[in-house]
């Protein structure tokens, strides 16, 4: 399986590690699940800090 990383939906950029992001994404049905960074691949749109503030 290629594990790439999420990319910002705005900009395209790569989303690196402990990068500040904001998330759009339904609220999950099921509780307890502990593969979050799969289930947020999956599910959420990532847009980067700076594309993030350029739109407000």
């Amino acid at each position: 399986m290629f594990d790439e990383p999420p990319k910002c939906q705005v900009c395209g950029r790569k989303i690196e590690g402990g990068e500040l992001v904001e998330l759009q994404m339904r609220y999950p049905k099921r509780k307890g699940f502990a593969e979050v960074k799969a289930y947020l691949k999956l599910e959420a749109k990532f847009t980067c800090d700076a594309c993030s503030k350029s739109k407000k």
